[in-house]
């Protein structure tokens, strides 16, 4: 029975990372915001205790999130970044290193200044669950200069947390509506892509001139996705019998495109048996444990005519590298095809191992050639 290639986008963040996500970025700004006011804000003793007892609520429910959420990034690892310079890489890579640190950093320093605190106040989260101090910082036999100095370690601190939570959201953005890639798209909750680039861009589409992709169906059987190799200095071609393609690409905006294909490493064939029984193998494809192959195109860049480069990343065998796809596209009412040809390092993804993983008896280049047909979504 043949094996059945995934349809959802494997580039997203999984579901449980979008949750934390969301609800630790909700929790720290509600939190912010109760701060703000708790400090700046005049109120009656009582109110104002109801308020501290929310921020004390809020901060130890984020810094558990927290927890949760390094602990699952431990365990699962990220989609790789879209395609970015290298500095611009090492930026994203330093923000999201520090956002971790302050988000684990801001509720702990909370913690212990209520645990150093004159008043021993107890903490009820939610008005229900008893939470304790510190054990050893609440039997302190001088507790002020602790209290002082990490009061203002976690004040100060909360403003360079809302700092970075600005940087983070602008980046976002720049990333969605300048760059047009797929970093944001990463994180929405709920959506797919499509749907969610709609919402997110609804107050724009509603301006002239404002850009649209098309959706395209993949006509799989005048479709073809094929390679060239070299074994023993003889060529050999092969192609995929099965993939799938989700195509949004509108040559008149082509910045705005975005293409998800998924190619089941199974269906390789060469027309020589041996060859192909080995393909699968762990030396291979290894298609037991990576059954599935993604190139995800976040833009399209115009080359001049009817050429475009498609600009995304390309996972195989578990190892993510940037590609990008140079193609020719012609469009005839609402059928599209598209040709075109890149070179790969097939060492560059681990393909062929052990006697194989030098080019003596297999070239290492190898060139994958699409030849696609898809027709215009009703």
């Amino acid at each position: 029975m043949a094996r059945p290639i995934p349809t959802t986008d494997t580039r997203r963040y999984t579901t449980v990372a979008i949750i934390l996500h969301w609800l630790i970025a909700l929790g720290i700004l509600a939190n912010l915001v109760i701060g703000f006011v708790m400090s700046n804000v005049t109120m009656a003793t009582m109110t104002k205790f109801r308020w501290f007892q929310y921020h004390k609520s809020v901060g130890i429910t984020v810094l558990m999130l927290a927890v949760l959420r390094v602990l699952w990034r431990l365990a699962h690892k990220p989609p790789p970044l879209v395609p970015m310079p290298k500095l611009e890489r090492q930026a994203a890579e330093g923000a999201h290193v520090a956002l971790y640190l302050f988000m684990l950093g801001i509720p702990l320093t909370g913690w212990i200044t209520v645990s150093v605190a004159k008043l021993d106040i107890p903490t009820v989260l939610w008005g229900v669950i008893p939470w304790p101090n510190v054990p050893f910082l609440s039997t302190l036999p001088n507790k002020k200069p602790v209290h002082e100095v990490v009061a203002t370690l976690h004040g100060w601190g909360a403003y360079v947390l809302f700092g970075l939570i600005a940087i983070h959201a602008a980046a976002a953005l720049r990333h969605h509506y300048l760059k047009h890639d797929a970093t944001l798209w990463r994180m929405l909750p709920l959506v797919r892509r499509p749907l969610a680039v709609a919402a997110l861009a609804a107050p724009l589409l509603a301006l002239p001139g404002t850009a649209r992709a098309t959706v395209w169906t993949l006509d799989a059987a005048h479709s073809t996705l094929g390679f060239t190799g070299s074994q023993s200095g003889d060529a050999f071609h092969g192609r995929f019998q099965r993939f799938t393609a989700r195509i949004d690409f509108d040559p008149a905006h082509p910045t705005d495109g975005h293409v998800l294909v998924n190619v089941d490493m199974t269906s390789a064939t060469t027309g020589d048996s041996d060859r192909d029984s080995r393909l699968p193998d762990p030396d291979w494809f290894d298609a037991s444990k990576h059954a599935t192959a993604t190139f995800d195109a976040s833009h399209f860049k115009p080359l001049g005519g009817d050429a475009y480069a498609a600009v995304g990343t390309l996972s195989l065998r578990g190892i993510t590298h940037p590609l990008t796809l140079p193609f020719k596209l012609t469009v005839n009412g609402d059928t599209a095809h598209a040709t075109g040809t890149v070179s790969l390092k097939r060492d560059d993804y681990g393909v062929g191992q052990g006697q194989w993983a030098s080019g003596e008896w297999v070239a290492l280049d190898v060139a994958v050639t699409v030849d696609i047909t898809a027709t215009r979504a009703k």
